[in-house]
């Protein structure tokens, strides 16, 4: 009795190496597409955050200066790189804004609160004492937030934003009952004030971006 023997059909070498050749085109093709729909999604994610943090924080200023009876610092006419503001409030009063380490901050009377996103970087703090007199007070505020997009390169999105900001009139300001002395920055970068507890001056300092 005679058995055929009946190959069983399998890989060839030739067609493995074609397998392996069609898939590195393939790859090759689709991979800097999937990376780049990766970094554009990324990307729009990083505009958005960057756009919603400015408008936050934009809010959030103009409500403390519209609270606000008066300008102190930067001065008439005069450009700087923190605000503070006197209101009519023990407890608020001064209220301080700046920028320390990239992020924004506000000082109300002795208490510092961080207000911008950790994400985000905060530069370039500018405020402007737009006032036409001293009862008629206004500041042009300017920031500029910026955000990292790490992927294959680096790729960083950054805006500016500013607004022009007019204070109520106050007739009688209540705010400055100790008279104490003017805030400013010192020569070692510390920005220091005063505030007024119980008819007392007491001084604060804090590391803000002084110029």
């Amino acid at each position: 009795m005679i058995f055929l023997s009946r190959r069983r059909p399998g890989t060839t070498l030739v067609e493995l190496l074609l397998f392996l050749a069609v898939l590195s085109v393939v790859l090759l093709t689709v991979l800097p597409l999937l990376f780049l729909a990766t970094e554009n999604r990324l990307f729009q994610q990083t505009a958005s955050l960057v756009e919603q943090s400015g408008a936050e924080l934009l809010q959030n200023i103009s409500v403390r200066i519209r609270s606000a009876e008066r300008v102190l610092d930067p001065p008439l006419g005069s450009t700087g790189s923190v605000l503070t503001l006197q209101t009519g409030s023990g407890t608020t009063n001064p209220t301080i804004i700046g920028v320390s380490n990239g992020s924004l901050v506000i000082i109300r009377h002795a208490q510092r609160q961080t207000v911008s996103s950790p994400q985000i970087a905060v530069d370039d703090f500018s405020v402007r004492n737009t006032s036409a007199s001293a009862e008629r007070p206004a500041v042009l505020v300017s920031f500029t937030l910026s955000r990292t997009v790490r992927l294959q390169a680096p790729h960083v999105y950054s805006r500016r934003f500013e607004m022009l900001v007019t204070l109520p009139p106050a007739d009688r300001p209540t705010g400055d009952d100790c008279a104490c002395a003017f805030p400013g920055c010192g020569t070692d970068g510390q920005y220091a004030w005063q505030v007024c507890e119980e008819g007392v001056c007491l001084s604060g300092s804090t590391a803000l971006d002084c110029p």
